[in-house]
């Protein structure tokens, strides 16, 4: 999802706006959560006659489609289920992050427990590093696609002829290390423009160690400082199963940091 497109969109509508978030439990049956909606139908009723909203006599249609949704979505890998619902409109989102159960009922609707909820999930960058090649993968929780850019440089192969000296060897070697320095310096440039476009994003490395610590030295001091964790990878590795891996170490930073451990 698109925050600011779906905020724009719903913020243009009028009427009586039912706002559900619904987190998700792994282990909770489908029962519980639709019994979490039912239990607020009561203080939803109430407050839209304390409203005298000229809407009010939509609700028991608004509620009997929020309910009818929920007997027959799938959550799977789903955190929160947000449901926009009024007269005239449904939208419903299945969100990758979690927020505390809240029902909703009012003339706008109620925006900031996702928004608040994205602002605490900054969006992160993976950068998957070979020798001559690079993946840079944005993963932007408000956004439904996940961006990514393959850097290609010309390294070369250390190779050398048979009979060569050690003079020439090293010439070689030296000449494959400036290859490589410079193809890693291409990398650091993508950071940081991801950096001037997210202040607060945070910066996964997935790489052999030996790329790992010379790509690190290249760094700037603040730019290394958003670099929260890495992992050994190759770039033919499933990129859904490194953006997990990813996400995990993200997840793990965020909540240390939540506990000014970091």
């Amino acid at each position: 999802m698109d925050l600011d497109k779906v905020i724009s969109q719903l913020s243009a509508k009028s009427g009586l706006f039912i706002s559900l978030y619904l987190p998700i439990d792994p282990g909770e049956t489908r029962k519980e959560f639709v019994s979490t909606f039912h239990s607020h139908l009561k203080t939803l009723r109430q407050t839209a006659k304390n409203l005298k909203h000229q809407e009010e006599k939509y609700l028991d249609a608004i509620f009997k489609k929020i309910a009818n949704y929920l007997e027959s979505v799938d959550t799977r890998g789903t955190k929160t289920l947000a449901i926009f619902a009024g007269k005239d409109f449904f939208e419903t989102f299945k969100l990758p992050v979690s927020i505390p159960v809240q029902a909703h009922i009012d003339i706008k609707p109620l925006f900031a427990p996702m928004t608040k909820a994205f602002s605490e999930n900054p969006p992160f960058l993976l950068a998957v590093i070979d020798r001559d090649k690079a993946k840079i993968i944005e993963v932007n929780l408000a956004r439904e696609e996940v961006e990514s850019k393959i850097i290609k440089s010309d390294v070369p192969q250390r190779i050398l002829a048979k009979g060569e000296g050690m003079g020439k060897e090293s010439k070689i070697l030296r000449h494959i290390e400036d290859h490589l320095h410079r193809h890693l310096i291409k990398i650091v440039q993508e950071l940081e423009r991801f950096e001037q476009s997210y202040p607060n994003g945070l910066v996964v490395l997935g790489a052999q160690k030996e790329y790992t610590g010379k790509f690190k030295m290249l760094l700037p001091k603040g730019l290394r400082a958003a670099v929260v964790g890495d992992f050994g990878a190759n770039l033919d590795d499933n990129e859904t199963s490194m953006i997990k891996k990813a996400q995990k170490i993200i997840d793990e930073f965020l909540e240390r940091k939540a506990r000014h451990e970091v």
